[in-house]
């Protein structure tokens, strides 16, 4: 039986679903789309032989949706994602973060338990081959304890960027670098590293005009003792430099590169003086023309919502939180002018709440 999905939201982020979905027709049928732009609904609709709706809410009451495919932007996924839990009982797949707001994500979660519906995260990096053969790495031993976890981007985004949609770098729907950018950075940080222990921040909005900041520097204790750094900016002039993950372990190191962590660049390891058969098949990932972590992730949740099937980069219900507290607490940091120990009340950071 193909899985009966629905899409809400027809914009850039569901483009990349779109065509997805158009390869996976034997495991898939899109039975809906809905957009308030009657126009994006339409060229959905037909490049997917679905329905067009420009009210998602009278998609779910006229169609047979299983799941709903949420890609809408991320200040619309707590009230909307609400809403299909729990009015239409639907199973969910949401773009990253899951929401702004770490109550809105638990409300997510637990409506989700409440229901027993599925709910997953899109975070693609997670299945890069890289990232999956260090964190077995890192699991098995092989690196040692942590030590330090870096992560740094240094991206750019004109202003150009910002005014195509009126939500771009808006606190109450979008969140500035770290939230937005950052946001699969901050997954890998907690995936790779563990639980946190406390955060410091600083940030700023130097190039462009917006209300949420386009860098901060951010200074990271794991519980396990390790300490880790994050540097996350679109400052970057006059184009994209670079992104890369550093991991130093007791008895070893990696690094991984390419702009979506889909590279290994580096790794050595005190037990194994070969390491290129170790690590041959997992060096970066194959050229994929719909982009190879996308579609695997993407085709791996569908099988998990037909099957029950779940692989270990799937990220469910309430593992989508730690990446989102991380954010959450770097920009309270930021805002209060000091360290925060987690657990943590927000009070200061603006993501989610607007200015």
């Amino acid at each position: 039986m193909k899985l009966k999905i629905g899409i809400i939201g027809c914009g850039k982020a569901a483009e990349r679903h779109l065509k997805i979905y158009q390869t996976l027709q034997d495991k898939v049928e899109i039975v809906g789309v809905a957009d308030i732009n009657p126009e994006r609904a339409k060229l959905f609709s037909n490049a997917l032989s679905a329905k067009a709706y420009t009210d998602f809410e009278e998609m779910l009451k006229r169609e047979p949706i299983e799941v709903v495919d949420l890609s809408l932007p991320s200040g619309l996924h707590g009230k909307v994602g609400k809403k299909i839990l729990k009015k239409f009982r639907k199973h969910l797949l949401v773009e990253k973060p899951l929401a702004l707001t770490l109550k809105e994500a638990y409300e997510l979660v637990n409506l989700s338990k409440q229901y027993n519906l599925k709910l997953v995260t899109i975070f693609q990096n997670r299945a890069n081959l890289p990232v999956i053969k260090v964190k077995e790495l890192l699991e098995k031993g092989m690196l040692g304890n942590l030590i330090l976890l870096s992560i740094k981007f240094y991206w750019c985004r004109r202003q150009a960027y910002y005014d195509s949609a009126n939500w771009r770098g808006t606190w109450a729907q979008d969140g500035g670098v770290l939230a937005q950018q950052g946001c699969h950075f901050a997954d890998m940080m907690v995936y790779l590293g563990g639980k946190i222990e406390s955060v410091f921040a600083r940030m700023g909005t130097f190039l462009v005009n917006i209300e949420a900041e386009d860098l901060l520097v951010g200074l990271i204790k794991f519980k396990n003792g390790a300490l880790g750094t994050i540097e996350a900016t679109t400052c970057a002039r006059p184009k994209d430099i670079k992104a890369e993950v550093v991991i130093l372990g007791e008895k070893g190191s990696a690094i991984i590169g390419g702009f979506n962590m889909n590279r290994l660049d580096y790794i050595a390891m005190e037990e194994v003086v070969n390491t290129e058969d170790l690590i041959r098949e997992y060096k970066e990932n194959p050229n994929h023309p719909l982009g190879y972590s996308h579609f695997v992730y993407l085709s791996s949740a569908i099988d998990f919502f037909r099957e029950g099937l779940k692989h270990p980069f799937i990220v469910e219900g309430e593992e989508a939180i730690p990446s989102l507290e991380l954010i959450t607490g770097l920009y309270e940091s930021a805002e209060r002018g000091k360290a925060v120990f987690f657990p943590f009340r927000t009070y200061k950071c603006k993501l989610g709440k607007g200015v």
